[in-house]
């Protein structure tokens, strides 16, 4: 077998240099194809994979919450933090506890602040999870003031020094801070893991620098819960759990719990939209790998056409070949194989470049969403399976219809020329039609993103969006000296706030609202006098809040109009008197509707706005107009330097606005445009080499029709009639396709998009059949204008 192998090598490498450009672009457009496909084996693999980092967790159970909110029971992974004390001293049942929480604070490093998501956790948590030092020891975990860091942590802070026994300030609020030394440094902790290692820092630190009783029931105190049992005692741990329910609620109308449930810390059930309050991570919703493997399916498709399209095209100048090889013995079965065997090599080749590229694709892709997940990230075995079954799969989605057409040849039938390609054959057209199809399907889609980002940044959402700085101050004590000078800046507006329309309803409060007998949880947002003129918020009925009114501060209340749609049938609520936390409110006006929210699984949020009138609050807006807007943010940046020892922390109104909504149809937008270039590309290089085979089998035709008085224009026609059926059928095919596809992904991700039109998909063809016309033409110019003689004598 070894002499025909080889002699099959040689056969294949020596066809390949001689039709090295299509081979170069199809090994390319292949290998960039397949590099996507490795990618959406990672994002599978993220989910398949989740949590493998930690050893020996199939008896640790997470401590699960349910609340009964709005009608709707509600999963948290979240429970009180009193509880630990009771989990570990008076539960029976229970070999060991460990407790989580993450928090994003400030870190001081010389004279340079950071901002720094940093984990908290009990000391049993290390050892709990086995989490895996690279230097240091967690012997002082707990014990002393210490923090541990992940590798990037380390030489961010430290560069290339070793940060054992290196000093570290942390800002656990902005008053409160605490110096820690660098016990150790992680061994590398996968993305996708439930913990954010980071940093970590011990909860005994934490809660003695916030100088709260972390047994203390009646604060408003949560953290995540980790237990180590059996199955056989679970039913009886989660009874006696459960007792400590009324604890919990009483006094805490903010968030009362139904019950407490243990769940397999292994479970796949863990998701962002199964989990309501939670401070870990979560594997990748459906959604997410569902959008990129039928973008990607389709540009892997349109690779595979491209390429049996041109193994077709070349196969015309090897038909004498075939038929000399069958009349000296060769079989069919050999036949098939020689072409399964060259498509195995332009295969293996794709798939080289591929591995090149594949961590560059999945970088880029995911560091859009601020992510890094690599190839070397997941299961080297089950990568290799991976790889090795789809060459294999690659090699006959490309190359078993070239090789079937070449097996099927008779040789008589070759060597008397009864076996011609003639011109584009149905299989080429199939194939031209499909891979057209998809190409016009991706950048539709892609335009469609466009088109979408444009919507959602124009998408009125109760408030304005343009010219505002937020200026986050966290400690009020900030609020009067900021205010008085960025007062001084000329042509400025300010006005103040402790909550504020941005980030999907992070920045409000969760209040109980009573109507009668009937319970509701409601974001309220306190918000100064001044608030809704600098915001531009409309009263829809009413009237505004009363600048320095005392009353209105006590007893009255703004709700928007999903407020009284919800909880009054949308009838008039004007001097309607409800509950917040057990204080009577009279409503005296009613605001537009408030959109914080876009995303598909989101809903209107019935809001309501309180007045505030404390001279100091935690938020200053700023307005600015947009043509010194940068300006106007350089100085604030200058006033923060100077009365603030924090690091700078504004933000535009629009960036905030639709959070990470906006920054992902951006993002999607820009994927797809880019896959949307390569299949066209691909389904460009595709039809171009369909039509040099189209003119090399017609050079007789062409040759006696010039004979004869044809003129170049009706050459043109004649020739290009046949591509005319095939790029109409992929035209309609892939516009319809493309108007589906787009439909159903906006409606998977959002719960406000565009309207998606036909009329996009069908441009977005109507370009790609353009460009594809002006390719045949070139195919057909040179011959079409050469001398009739040399066409006579080619045969």
């Amino acid at each position: 077998m070894f002499p025909l192998f080889k002699s099959y090598s040689k056969l294949a490498l020596r066809h390949s240099w001689k039709n090295k450009w299509s081979v170069l672009v199809n090994v390319l457009g292949l290998g960039i194809a397949l590099s996507m496909c490795i990618f959406i084996y990672t994002l599978y693999a993220y989910n398949i994979e989740f949590d493998s980092t930690y050893a020996d967790t199939e008896d640790i159970y997470r401590l699960h919450s349910m609340t009964y909110e709005n009608n709707t029971e509600r999963r948290n992974e979240i429970s009180p933090a009193p509880l630990d004390d009771k989990l570990r001293n008076e539960i029976s049942g229970i070999s060991s506890v460990s407790s989580y929480i993450v928090r994003t604070m400030t870190v001081k490093k010389d004279q340079d602040f950071f901002s720094e998501r940093i984990s908290v956790a009990s000391p049993d948590f290390v050892k709990m999870f086995n989490v895996p030092l690279w230097y240091g020891s967690f012997s002082e975990f707990g014990s002393k003031p210490v923090v541990y860091l992940s590798k990037p942590a380390a030489s961010k802070y430290f560069g290339s020094e070793v940060a054992l026994g290196k000093e570290l300030t942390i800002y656990v609020t902005t008053e409160k801070k605490i110096d820690l030394i660098v016990g150790g440094v992680f061994e590398a902790i996968q993305l996708n893991s439930s913990f954010e290692l980071n940093m970590l820092m011990s909860e005994e630190d934490y809660f003695n620098t916030l100088e709260k009783d972390r047994n203390d029931w009646s604060a408003i105190q949560y953290v995540s819960h980790y237990i180590r049992s059996t199955p056989e005692q679970l039913k009886t741990v989660e009874e006696q759990i459960n007792r400590y329910i009324p604890l919990q609620n009483e006094g805490h109308k903010d968030l009362k719990m139904t019950r407490f449930e243990l769940v397999p810390f292994i479970t796949p059930l863990i998701a962002d939209h199964i989990l309501w309050r939670n401070n870990i991570n979560a594997r990748l919703r459906p959604q997410v790998y569902i959008i990129f493997t039928v973008l990607i399916a389709m540009v892997f498709l349109i690779a595979c056409f491209n390429l049996a399209n041109t193994s077709m095209a070349m196969m015309a100048k090897r038909l004498k070949e075939i038929g000399i090889r069958k009349t000296l013995g060769s079989g069919s079965r050999q036949i098939l194989i020689q072409f399964l065997f060259e498509m195995g090599i332009i295969s293996f080749f794709a798939l080289i470049v591929a591995l090149a590229v594949s961590n560059f694709t999945s970088r880029t892709i995911m560091g859009m969403f601020g992510a890094t997940f690599l190839i070397s990230d997941v299961d080297l075995t089950r990568v290799t399976l991976f790889i090795i079954l789809f060459l294999i799969f690659t090699t006959l989605v490309a190359g078993l219809l070239p090789a079937l057409y070449a097996w099927k040849f008779q040789p008589i039938a070759i060597m008397r020329k009864a076996v011609k390609l003639k011109g584009v054959n149905w299989l080429n057209k199939t194939l031209t039609i499909a891979q057209y199809g998809f190409s016009i399907a991706v950048l539709s889609a892609g335009i469609t993103f466009t088109r979408n980002s444009d919507f959602l940044n124009n998408l009125d959402l109760g408030y304005d969006n343009e010219g505002i700085i937020d200026l986050n101050l966290r400690n009020s004590d900030y609020y009067g000296p900021m205010k008085q000078k960025v007062d001084q800046i000329p042509g400025v507006i300010t006005a103040g706030t402790r909550n504020h329309f941005a980030i999907a309803g992070r920045y409000s409060q969760t209040k109980s609202l009573e109507i009668d007998t009937s319970t509701y949880n409601i974001s309220l947002y306190s918000v100064g006098s001044d608030y809704l003129d600098l915001m531009g918020i409309t009263l829809s009925s009413g009237r505004n809040f009363i600048n320095g009114s005392e009353a209105d501060a006590e007893n009255s209340i703004l709700v928007s109009q999903e407020f009284a749609r919800r909880y009054f049938d949308g009838n008039d609520v004007l001097n309607e008197v409800v509950k917040i936390d057990g204080k009577r409110k009279t409503i005296v006006g009613v605001v537009v509707n408030i959109v914080d929210d876009v995303y598909e699984d989101s809903e209107l949020t019935p809001v309501v706005i309180a007045l505030d009138d404390k001279e100091a609050l935690p938020h200053l807006l700023v307005k600015a107009t947009d043509a010194n807007l940068e300006e106007v943010e350089a100085e604030l940046k200058a006033i923060w330097g100077e009365l603030i020892d924090q690091p700078y922390n504004g933000q535009l109104q629009k960036d905030l606005a639709l959070g990470q909504a906006g920054r992902d149809t951006k993002n999607l937008q820009k994927i797809f445009m880019a896959m949307a270039l390569l299949g066209g590309f691909l389904s460009v290089v595709g039809i171009f080499s369909l039509a040099k085979l189209n003119v090399a089998k017609r050079i007789k035709e062409i040759s006696i029709r010039k004979v004869l008085g044809a003129t170049l224009r009706e050459l043109l026609l004649v020739i290009n009639r046949s591509f005319s059926f095939v790029l109409i059928i992929a035209l309609i095919a892939g516009s319809t396709l493309g108007y589906f596809i787009s439909d159903a992904v906006l409606g998977m991700i959002y719960s406000k998009y565009i309207n998606v039109s036909p009329f996009t998909s069908l441009l977005s063809g109507a370009f790609i059949v353009i460009v594809s016309i002006a390719m045949i033409t070139s195919a057909v110019f040179v011959p079409a204008n050469s001398n009739p003689v040399s066409g006579l004598r080619d045969e």
